[in-house]
């Protein structure tokens, strides 16, 4: 409604002054009747002495005339006491009469709708009585039939004494006000049936209403909705945020937000927000819309958890991974992969699939995926190049997929030095086994052709020494003799190791000083090898306590020698013997290799100044039948020996060249203490 009627203007053209005249107006209606009111009493006072022509044209008249007629409104007055009724002439248009106005009560409230019109003429008793100004909206019904809405305003006036008032034509509010209620019904209809929540917020961040959704979201009904505000649905962390997001939507910013709102009732909401201004009976605010986005929130973070479930489980795998592109450019790695390769991931993304893969074929897997259609996944053997030129022995598992209509590969790359160091040690089994047979079969042979071996040669031995004896002037018959008499010697001795290796000895160990019978056996040692090679030993003053048996230690220790001396050959040599004590702890590596109990060990060192062992060799001289001579030469058989009886005493042995050149030999054999 208009309770003061402001900035009319009026453009009113006189004739006389020929020029034009823009008048402004802002004046209160209820002064505006005093003002009308007096100056109608001047006029009544002048009456008898200036014409009514005169009156009714006065300056003052016809501005109040044509503030009248620019706020579309016309006067009335009655007079209690004498029932005079008065209306403005400007009051014609309001009733759609052309000449004469109502001239009392009773025509004037006969223009009313006829539903208004105990209520109209009821206002007019009430002012009478407790003199309180009076408003009334209402419709008249003009002479052409029509229905015009107004507003009737009255109040008391003393001097009168009656009422005064006025009528004014609000037909353009009453329109724009059915035109306000028809689009608020039509987009109420909208929000309503909206399924995003819809606020009205105002310019103070009070919110006017919601629709159905909205009360949803905030928890509460429809009618409690316009009791809460900005401040009631945000946490405080964020709103001061969100106000200055609210100020840019009243300046007619449109960017999208995101935000948790809180219900009444504790329930949290994840929300994206939009908003826009609008302007409601002049009144601006901004219709805000929230958009629930709690299920694409968890949508996203199950996508986020599988994507690091399945990132979990790439970079933890014990395969390398990578993901090419279909030029083989490396797209991703994961972490196995790189370190397989000694090179950075960030390096490693710069090359191609075919720099860091070599492979048994002459085709590539994604040559060959590229030229079949049908084939999606292939697997290779190659090796991986790392980044110092290693090959790594690898499997490759490479498969074709599409991703977002572009052909990528994935390669799985997996580890393949255990797969061959297995078919290698599969192969060790078998040569053992062969060995093994071997053995048996010679063990087989050896029980069979000993007894006639031994028969043949017995006569040799025992004529080759007859002969000998009778045959000391002739030197060149003795020395053919001697020959014979030790190839039989010879013969002999490769019969019995045959039969100490190939069938289990009764061992008879007892408990002795080591050192003396090492001593004993160096003395028959010196006296079976050429004088060209020295043979010393270096003992401390200490007894060694050792449970063994004498016998096959005497065995071990004539093997060795006779090993060194055969290495050394003809040549001017030296070997020598050292016996030392050491002790042996968790932390020696000899209990981790050779898998011994701790404890103190007798360590016996042979050192020679031959050629020494070929490296390449190294790890095979302790196998049975294995040797460097000719088949004339050796059997094969001394190291296995060795190794055997020492392994049955509870020690192990070692073998290395040394710095400055021949070999070593280490016996550890484990002692029980000193000897009283």
């Amino acid at each position: 409604m208009r309770p003061f009627v402001t900035f009319f203007y009026k453009l009113h053209c006189e004739s006389k002054l020929a020029k034009s005249e823009i008048v402004f107006f802002c004046i209160n209606p209820y002064n505006f009747q005093s003002s009308l009111y007096t100056m109608k009493n001047n006029e009544k006072k002048s009456e008898r002495s200036e014409p009514q022509q005169m009156q009714m044209h006065s300056p003052e008249a016809e501005r109040l005339r044509r503030l009248e007629t620019c706020a579309n409104l016309g006067m009335i007055e009655w007079n209690i006491e004498n029932g005079t009724f008065w209306c403005s002439e400007q009051i014609c248009p309001i009733l759609d009469i052309k000449d004469t106005t109502p001239d009392n009560f009773q025509s004037f409230i006969g223009f009313f709708h006829p539903t208004d019109q105990i209520n109209v003429q009821k206002a007019f008793e009430q002012i009478t009585q407790d003199r309180a100004p009076f408003q009334i909206t209402s419709k008249i019904i003009t002479t052409s039939g029509s229905e015009t809405p107004i507003l009737l305003k009255g109040t008391h006036n003393e001097s009168l004494p009656g009422i005064i008032g006025y009528i004014q034509d609000i037909s353009s509010d009453f329109q724009e006000r059915e035109s306000l209620l028809g689009t608020l019904a039509k987009y109420r209809g909208v929000m309503d049936s909206a399924g995003d929540a819809i606020i009205l917020i105002s310019q103070k961040g009070t919110i006017l209403e919601g629709n159905p959704k909205a009360c949803e979201l905030l928890e509460v009904s429809e009618t409690e909705i316009s009791n809460l505000s900005v401040d009631d649905i945000h946490k405080a962390e964020s709103l001061e945020v969100m106000m200055g997001h609210y100020q840019g939507m009243i300046w007619g910013q449109t960017e999208r937000v995101e935000s948790t709102i809180l219900g009444q009732k504790g329930k949290e909401t994840i929300v994206e927000i939009t908003g826009r201004p609008v302007t409601i009976a002049s009144h601006e605010m901004i219709v805000v819309i929230y958009h629930d986005v709690t299920l694409q929130y968890q949508a996203q973070n199950a996508l986020k958890r599988s994507e690091q479930r399945y990132r979990s489980l790439v970079d933890e795998a014990r395969e390398g991974i990578l993901l090419l592109n279909e030029n083989g450019k490396i797209l991703a790695a994961n972490p196995k992969v790189c370190e397989s390769l000694k090179i950075k991931r960030r390096n490693l993304l710069n090359h191609n699939f075919l720099e860091i893969a070599d492979f048994d074929l002459d085709l590539s897997p994604i040559e060959i995926l590229t030229k079949s259609s049908k084939r999606q996944s292939i697997h290779m053997e190659g090796h991986l190049i790392t980044k110092h030129n290693e090959m790594l022995p690898t499997g490759f598992n490479v498969a074709r997929y599409i991703e977002q209509g572009k052909v990528r590969y994935s390669v799985t790359a997996y580890d393949l030095s255990e797969v061959r160091a297995g078919e290698e040690d599969r192969l060790q089994l078998q040569k053992q086994l062969f060995q093994s047979q071997k053995q048996e079969l010679m063990g087989q042979l050896a029980g069979s052709l000993a007894h006639d071996f031994n028969n043949l040669l017995s006569p040799i031995l025992l004529v080759s020494e007859t002969l000998m004896e009778d045959t000391e002037e002739d030197p060149f018959l003795k020395k053919n003799l001697g020959n014979i008499n030790q190839a039989a010697q010879r013969a002999r001795r490769l019969v019995a190791r045959i039969l100490e290796y190939t069938r289990p000895e009764d061992s008879s160990p007892k408990l002795l000083n080591l050192k003396s019978e090492i001593s004993e056996t160096l003395s028959l040692l010196r006296a079976s090898v050429p004088q060209s090679i020295q043979i010393t030993d270096s003992f401390s003053h200490e007894s060694y306590r050792c449970f063994a048996d004498p016998d096959q230690i005497h065995q071990v220790i004539m093997n060795v020698g006779t090993n060194a001396a055969q290495a050394i050959g003809e040549e001017t040599g030296h070997i020598h013997f050292l016996i030392e004590k050491i002790d042996i702890t968790e932390k020696c590596p000899l209990m981790k290799i050779h898998e011994i109990p701790e404890g103190n060990y007798a360590k016996i060192s042979i050192f020679d100044d031959g050629p020494g062992f070929d490296e390449k060799h190294l790890n095979e001289i302790f196998e049975p039948f294995f040797t460097t001579k000719t088949q004339t030469d050796g059997t094969g058989l001394g190291l296995s020996v060795v190794k055997r009886i020492i392994s049955n005493h509870g020690g192990c042995v070692e073998a290395y060249n040394q710095n400055n050149g021949g070999a070593c030999l280490c016996l550890y054999l484990p002692l029980i203490g000193e000897l009283k």
